[in-house]
């Protein structure tokens, strides 16, 4: 049984009236002032569904309204929420018109400071968040720490901006304060004079102060929020903090999820078979992205440190995942990954994706290109064509254990 509890604002979050702002009478209009963050806890911790209303009390008893994009981002920020998903009233779409599944951080923060000029919303955005740098990508102990290529400074764990506006400190007592969130409104979102550029600058705003990722769901497709819940790949679009979007080496408990991967692809002889314990011997070399729990797509680097080159192999995109970049985040990912452990070049053999790899900067070479050790273990039989490719100087950011084990 799930206890929902319902009710004014007061119970987690306290308002302030917003008064006079430029010559304009907000009236009954107010801001988040503090959000009571252990109360929130302790009922989220007790089973219960917190459900916050725009309608609240300031300090005085005062009866405010606030903004509702204000009261969720702030307290998506407070409780340092993972996720943020809002329902809004259309798809985003590109300039061709389809649907953008899945945007970084740092995509959607230039959008956003593009449009500064000609969009109140995205000046308010720059003014809130400043023109801090981003960096704000994934570490753990495998990857070692990607850090900005702008200032050369690495961060690990949680991004914690501090914002122009006031928001984001603790006090020490539970209560998380600051003058607001981020609201949005207006004619400019009411026209849509810029599309959903008020969602996205509020997405934006969340991911820099630390919440990993948020949905914008096009609430006019039925059932919408149960499908991103249940659906693997989701329905709307995705702004996230992590550029590799949960890509990380791979586990042991990941076994099960690179097999079913992989099988169809290597029943259809586009990739070599590979026994339970030979891909278990090899799993140091594997990266896999996880999204919800679940892995979605796999590649392996095997380096040849004497020949200062690396084989990329296995890449593999779950079915319903395809079409979205995840293979060209792997293979960048590989790339990254093979110049911080000083590899000049990368190799592969491959007997139905030539087109891909050429397309990508991979050349077809000869087989005596191919490190003497690796070419002993080839199968001639698949009649595989060899492709390589020079790899650039490592200037990612990325420091790994050399030791690669």
């Amino acid at each position: 049984m799930v206890t929902v509890v319902v009710g004014m604002m007061w119970v987690s979050v306290l308002l302030v009236r917003r008064g006079v702002v430029d010559g304009v009478d907000f009236g009954a209009t107010g801001e988040v002032k503090k959000v009571d963050v252990t109360r929130m806890r302790e009922r989220l911790d007790g089973g219960c569904i917190v459900v916050l209303s725009n309608l609240g009390y300031s300090s005085s008893g005062e009866v405010l309204n606030c903004n509702t994009y204000e009261v969720a981002t702030a307290c998506a920020l407070a409780i340092g929420a993972d996720k943020l998903i809002c329902i809004i009233d259309g798809p985003i779409l590109d300039e061709s018109g389809h649907l953008i599944r899945f945007l970084t951080l740092e995509e959607a923060d230039m959008l956003i400071r593009k449009r500064a000029k000609q969009s109140e919303i995205a000046a308010h955005y720059v003014k809130a968040v400043g023109d801090e740098d981003l960096t704000f990508l994934e570490h753990n102990e495998s990857i070692g720490i990607l850090a900005s290529s702008l200032n050369g400074k690495a961060l690990s764990g949680r991004h914690s901006a501090t914002f122009h506006n006031g928001v984001g400190f603790d006090n020490g007592n539970g209560l998380w304060s600051g003058e607001q969130g981020f609201a949005i409104g207006g004619e400019e979102r009411q026209s849509r004079l810029n599309g959903y550029l008020s969602e996205l600058a509020a997405a934006a705003f969340v991911c820099k102060g630390g919440v990993q990722r948020v949905h914008l769901l096009d609430g006019t497709i039925s059932g919408v929020l149960l499908l991103e819940l249940f659906k693997r790949d989701g329905m709307g679009t995705m702004v996230a903090s992590d550029l590799y979007e949960g890509t990380r080496m791979a586990r042991v408990t990941d076994l099960a999820g690179i097999r079913q991967i992989i099988q169809p692809l290597e029943e259809s002889g586009t990739l070599v078979r590979r026994t339970d314990e030979e891909l278990l011997k090899a799993l140091y070399a594997y990266v896999v992205v996880e999204r919800e729990g679940q892995i979605i797509a796999c590649a392996a680097l095997f380096p040849f440190f004497e020949e200062k080159c690396g084989e990329v192999a296995a890449i593999a995109v779950s079915p319903e995942c395809r079409g979205q970049g995840q293979g060209d985040k792997l293979l960048d990912f590989i790339e990254r990954r093979a110049s911080s452990l000083g590899l000049e070049t990368l190799f592969l053999l491959t007997t139905r994706t030539a087109d891909w790899f050429n397309r990508r900067g991979f050349s077809e070479c000869s087989i005596q290109l191919i490190p003497e050790e690796r070419r002993k273990k080839i199968n001639l039989s698949r009649n595989s064509k060899y492709y390589t490719k020079k790899l650039l100087p490592d200037t990612s950011g990325i420091s790994v254990n050399r030791a690669f084990s």
